[in-house]
């Protein structure tokens, strides 16, 4: 699993350029998981992105596990205003079958990707909240 840096906002300068807000920095970390069978592949099993926000929110979405990237907005009602804990994680990761619909195809079963969802979510959330805290693990770093 390769875990990616999303992109801070960024706000354009009069004349055009762009260039990150320092303001953004501190609001928001977040983070790409992508799960495939070999290095240099570049199709997916299953990806979840996870981007936390000042504030205690946070934006959750899936690839590869529906016809098309999924936004996770019971997750996200459930986390929102809420500190991260264990227990907060856990009742996340209980929703995802309400969120996501994996299938069985030539990479994976579904239930190998639903499995993998879970542990990049708990794991991705956990990273998130730790980037905006100033720690957390270096961007490119496994998770798994």
């Amino acid at each position: 699993m390769v875990c990616r840096p999303s992109q801070n906002r960024a706000e354009t300068r009069g004349n055009g350029d762009r260039r990150d807000s320092a303001a953004a920095k501190n609001e928001t970390r977040g983070l790409l998981c992508k799960q495939r069978r070999y290095e240099g592949e570049d199709l997916a099993q299953a990806s979840v992105t996870v981007l936390a926000l000042a504030g205690n929110s946070y934006r959750v979405s899936f690839g590869s596990v529906a016809p098309w990237p999924v936004r996770a907005r019971k997750i996200e009602a459930l986390l929102e205003g809420q500190e991260l804990s264990e227990s907060l994680i856990q009742q996340a990761a209980r929703l995802m079958p309400e969120e996501i619909a994996p299938i069985t195809d030539i990479r994976s079963t579904k239930e190998y990707r639903m499995h993998m969802c879970r542990v990049m979510l708990e794991r991705g959330l956990k990273a998130a909240v730790a980037r905006l805290g100033g720690a957390g693990p270096e961007y490119g770093t496994s998770l798994i």
